[in-house]
């Protein structure tokens, strides 16, 4: 088959796991023997017209840029921005002649690229639907529609803004059809549905990890790992709707020496700070530490160094890979169960579970880790076991390409 992948983002400009996986899943289909091109976004830093060996056409302009100004700077030139994205996509297709497309994210992306596509190639066009955004606004609208956060410059935000929203009502907008669409989990799905988006298909192909590149690092049991201090892992976004400061506040109900932790992520926002700052009012800064931004290809080793990961995000999670690859890695996972996050984490079988934002819980939790390790070893088994039998890449790659090859040969809609 010659497949084309759509994405908004794609490696080396990532910002989360759903790049990862259509990085990953592409570069499987091509070790497959199948001929793999890729159409993603113009973004700064991402400028290579290959990654690994797939060609990439960074050819989509993002609706809403980096910064404040920026964004105001080229609205009115978004028809114009659209054209030109439209236009480079026309050679695209034109050149490499797909026998299908698979359009995965496209939040900031115009809706007239995916619609484009279903017209050129009807019937062969699907969708991996790995987060919201067929349920969202235009990131224009989402842009004008959000507040400055600086007092200096509101009052000019909001002035504008009443303007430039005027102008988008105006804008048409194409109506997708969303067929032969897939999701990550059943809650995307669920998700989709309720907020009243008509789509066809909805089979569920849940993301997956390559299990043997994280067990391969664990090199002693969680019993012989887990000396004292517990070794608690964070891994993502430092912002708030990820709930770090949830386990800065826990660790401050615990008592010192009980456990330590480790958070990697892009640590330079004022969130971050703030969360540097509670570590130290509470008396843990020197049982916490903030290690910055680890290439993904570090994670497997980062894991085999932790015992516990703990995931205490608040908003609606798609599917958590980290979580995937924390069980790979064979440590327990510690979490909150919004979203997708329920469908593998469950709590006393395959980890332990919290409310989001309940400090009080996420204490409770560790205690029983750090008390019982008997506990640590058999989550530990139970959950690696779950992903070596339900949620591998192998298996996601397999159900991927499946349906593809149904549209390409036989010219199946579901």
């Amino acid at each position: 088959m010659r497949i084309l992948f759509l994405s908004n983002y794609y490696p080396p400009y990532e910002v989360g796991g759903y790049e990862q996986w259509c990085a990953e899943v592409a570069a499987e289909l091509q070790r497959r023997g199948h001929t793999v091109e890729v159409v993603s976004s113009r973004v700064r830093g991402a400028t290579s017209p290959v990654f690994g060996d797939i060609p990439v056409h960074r050819v989509l302009d993002l609706e809403a840029q980096d910064g404040m100004w920026q964004t105001a700077l080229e609205f009115p030139l978004r028809s114009r921005r659209a054209s030109r994205t439209l236009d480079d996509l026309q050679q695209v297709l034109v050149g490499l002649r797909p026998d299908v497309a698979l359009i995965w994210g496209m939040w900031n992306v115009p809706r007239a690229v995916p619609a484009s596509v279903e017209r050129a190639l009807p019937g062969r066009v699907a969708y991996y639907l790995c987060d919201y955004w067929p349920t969202l606004p235009s990131a224009y609208e989402q842009y004008w529609r959000t507040p400055s956060g600086r007092l200096m410059t509101k009052s000019l935000k909001a002035w504008a803004a009443r303007t430039a929203l005027r102008q988008l009502q105006g804008d048409a907008q194409p109506v997708l059809q969303l067929q032969n669409c897939y999701f990550v989990s059943r809650a995307v799905r669920q998700h989709i549905a309720d907020a009243g988006v008509p789509f066809r298909g909805g089979e569920v192909i849940y993301g997956g990890v390559q299990v043997d590149q994280f067990e391969a690092t664990r090199s002693a049991s969680p019993a012989v790992l887990a000396a004292a201090p517990m070794r608690l892992l964070y891994v993502g976004r430092i912002c708030a709707d990820k709930g770090l400061h949830t386990v800065v506040q826990a660790l401050g109900k615990l008592p010192r020496g009980t456990v330590s932790l480790t958070t990697c992520g892009d640590d330079s926002s004022v969130y971050a700070r703030g969360q540097r700052a509670e570590a130290l009012r509470l008396g843990i800064a020197d049982s916490v530490s903030f290690v910055g931004s680890v290439p993904h290809s570090q994670m497997p080793y980062v894991m085999s160094q932790h015992d516990v990961l703990v995931f205490p995000s608040i908003w609606q999670e798609p599917f958590a890979r980290t979580v995937l690859e924390a069980m790979a890695a064979r440590l327990v996972v510690l979490g909150t169960t919004t979203g997708g996050t329920n469908e593998v984490l469950r709590e006393g079988d395959t980890g332990l579970t919290f409310p989001p934002s309940d400090s009080d819980a996420l204490a409770g939790q560790i205690r029983r880790l750090v008390e019982d390790a008997n506990l640590r070893i058999r989550l530990s088994a139970a959950g690696y076991h779950v992903v070596r039998t339900a949620f591998t890449f192998e298996r996601m790659a397999d159900a991927i390409e499946s349906e593809l090859n149904c549209m390409a040969t036989r010219g199946c809609s579901v």
